[in-house]
């Protein structure tokens, strides 16, 4: 298995041929905030493109408001997209507190990118800063976090659930000399999901039934039990179900949202 590899501006000079050969996914930096782009992003992005390394992207927020929130959004996912790139995933790097309510900022954020077209986005957050920052996990696919060994080879686990562990900022890659970022996968999400060969799983449709209880008028009812299948998230599930996160989460006691497994049963109504 290839490795998972975040870089930026800090890495301008890739041999994306060599590095095709050691990586299975890379997460490009876009910008940090509004005011500053990665400047070396179309480069990277061009790269891999040429050499079908799959990537995702990332921005650093830097907003102090929820309207600001929104247009650093708009901003990240233009400027992603341009020169026809298409990303697989977005990604809210979240590490330092620019306003008092960090949570409704980072709310506004993923809400915007969803209505620019984002299909999957997640939330990556300082080790430290996951419970104070009181971000609502459950608004994002996936959760990313940093947690580093001073030895920058030894494996600290996160203490909080997280489907990507950027475990060190010293590994080695094919194509890129001195140290990168490295991460592995550690929630049930597999790299098919993320690199989007493992399509999210649609809610059945509802099906027809001879039972007289909880009929509609068209003799056809709607699941009230959803079996979850591997790349499914709770917000796609609960999506796709007219439904919420919230109300999910209290009808199945499930803690955390981002923690459901393929075969779990997931209460709907």
């Amino acid at each position: 298995m290839g490795k998972i590899v975040d870089i930026s501006k800090w890495q301008p000079n890739a041999d994306y041929k060599a590095l095709a050969t050691d990586c299975d996914l890379a997460i490009l930096r876009v910008q940090d905030g509004s005011t500053t782009k990665d400047l070396v992003y179309q480069t990277h992005a061009n790269g891999c493109d040429k050499y079908k390394i799959p990537f995702g992207v990332y921005a650093f927020t830097r907003f102090i408001s929820v309207e600001d929130a929104k247009v650093e959004a708009r901003d990240f996912y233009n400027r992603a997209t341009a020169g026809g790139h298409k990303p697989k995933f977005f990604v809210a790097d979240v590490e330092v507190a620019t306003m008092k309510d960090m949570r409704a900022g980072t709310n506004a954020f993923i809400a915007e990118l969803r209505k620019q077209g984002a299909k999957k986005i997640g939330i990556y957050v300082a080790h430290h800063l996951y419970d104070s920052f009181n971000l609502d996990y459950s608004k994002s696919d996936f959760v990313w976090i940093p947690r580093y060994a001073a030895d920058g080879k030894s494996i600290i686990e996160p203490k909080y659930p997280c489907d990507l562990h950027q475990y060190t900022d010293k590994g080695t890659i094919a194509g890129i000399n001195g140290g990168v970022d490295l991460n592995r996968l550690t929630g049930s999400k597999s790299l098919k999901w993320f690199t989007g060969e493992e399509k999210v799983t649609q809610v059945s449709k509802p099906v027809k039934t001879s039972s007289t209880t909880n009929k509609t008028t068209n003799n056809k009812v709607k699941n009230t039990i959803y079996t979850v299948k591997s790349g499914d998230t709770l917000s796609a599930i609960a999506h796709n179900n007219n439904s919420t996160v919230a109300k999910l989460q209290a009808l199945n006691g499930i803690k955390n949202p981002n923690l459901i497994y393929a075969g779990q049963k997931i209460k709907l109504k």
